[in-house]
């Protein structure tokens, strides 16, 4: 699997703060191409896992067809140019892509097809080829699942549905209860459990201060970001990385508002 960039949880920062986004045609022409090229990949590899057998060399050469192509894929969108444009019409007005996207594409998703590459071609070499041993084609499964992840992740911090403004958001917004709260515990709680509510989709009586947000909400490590995010626009100040690092439940994230607000 790629390892994730150094400053991963700052590009994603920005991506929300500053609204970058993807259209969603060209998201979803990705999922079906790149999707149906990683769901081949997946079907072979499983195909001879369940029987614990390698796979033939004829086989696993197939292989590099299908990280070919999304190699061509990845290349149109992280470039522009005329022949591009033809190629994918979809594409004309939505690249070339912000600088940020094209680098977490090149880097994500080019690595691991890199390491796919690199296993198959190991192991068809004209020069001595051998079948695919089932290490290596487990090793070939755990990059598509890390392709498969790191779009899926992209594409909720692009698409509609993050921390986004609509005009939806605005009457909401006119909704929420005011800044300025009394400074105790249960308001800034009920505050910051009806911000929850409202971003996340369920129900206030789901959010109690003992709530943790992986083991209870199942938030990912971008909901993280996106929970930052909002406590950072619903309560009017920045949070540094360091500060949230280790914040896991509703209640750390109450007494950590709390704190900020009466400035401590």
């Amino acid at each position: 699997m790629a390892n994730p960039l150094p400053n991963e949880k700052e590009l994603y920062k920005k991506i929300y703060r500053e609204r970058i986004s993807m259209d969603p045609q060209v998201w979803d022409l990705l999922y079906n191409r790149v999707g149906d090229d990683i769901t081949t990949i997946n079907l072979l590899c499983q195909l001879h896992l369940c029987d614990c057998q390698p796979i033939p060399v004829q086989e696993a050469r197939k292989i590099l067809t299908y990280t070919r192509h999304i190699k061509e894929l990845l290349s149109h969108i992280t470039n522009i140019s005329d022949d591009n444009q033809k190629t994918f019409p979809v594409f004309v007005g939505t690249v070339p892509l912000h600088s940020i996207l094209r680098e977490m594409f090149t880097h994500y998703i080019g690595n691991d097809i890199y390491m796919i590459n690199l296993i198959v071609e190991d192991a068809t070499d004209p020069m001595q080829p051998e079948p695919l041993s089932v290490a290596s084609t487990q090793k070939i499964l755990n990059h598509t699942r890390s392709i498969r992840d790191f779009m899926d992740k992209l594409r909720q911090a692009t698409m509609p549905g993050g921390v986004r403004v609509t005009e939806d958001d605005e009457q909401e917004t006119k909704d929420k209860p005011s800044l300025e709260l009394e400074l105790t515990k249960e308001s800034v709680f009920a505050r910051v459990r009806k911000l929850l509510a409202h971003e996340f989709n369920m129900s206030e009586e789901n959010i109690q201060l003992e709530t943790h947000f992986a083991n209870d909400l199942q938030l990912d490590s971008v909901d993280a970001i996106r929970v930052v995010m909002l406590l950072e626009e619903g309560f009017g100040f920045e949070i540094p990385d360091d500060d949230y690092e280790g914040v896991v439940t509703v209640g750390q994230a109450v007494d950590y508002v709390l704190k900020r607000l009466k400035g401590n």
